[in-house]
């Protein structure tokens, strides 16, 4: 991929091939314009002071979370109700196809 602030239409349609998205011609200009945009944003994270920060693999140190009453929460699919419009399944997880090289 080109530089940060130099995003070419190869570019996308590589991100787009990647996301498993088809866009119109029409459209490149825009989403080059957009992901531009979004990767300008998160470069402004550089400037944040983080070496005080521990490390975390999410934002919260919520587990095993249960309703006020202390019901487990009956919206959670279960493992065979997660797969079952998988495209692609092995030993129960998602099959995808390999993004980096």
């Amino acid at each position: 991929m080109s530089k940060t602030g130099d995003l070419t239409k190869k570019d996308v349609l590589h991100i787009a091939k990647l996301a498993n998205l088809q866009i119109q011609d029409a459209n490149i200009e825009m989403y080059r314009t957009q992901l531009e945009e979004t990767i300008n944003y998160v470069e402004n994270l550089d400037e944040l002071d983080t070496s005080n920060v521990e490390p975390t693999s999410h934002s919260t140190r919520l587990s095993n979370i249960y309703f006020e009453d202390g019901t487990k929460n009956s919206r959670q699919f279960t493992q065979k109700e997660a797969l079952q419009n998988a495209k692609s399944t092995k030993k129960s997880m998602f099959v995808v196809k390999r993004i980096m090289e």
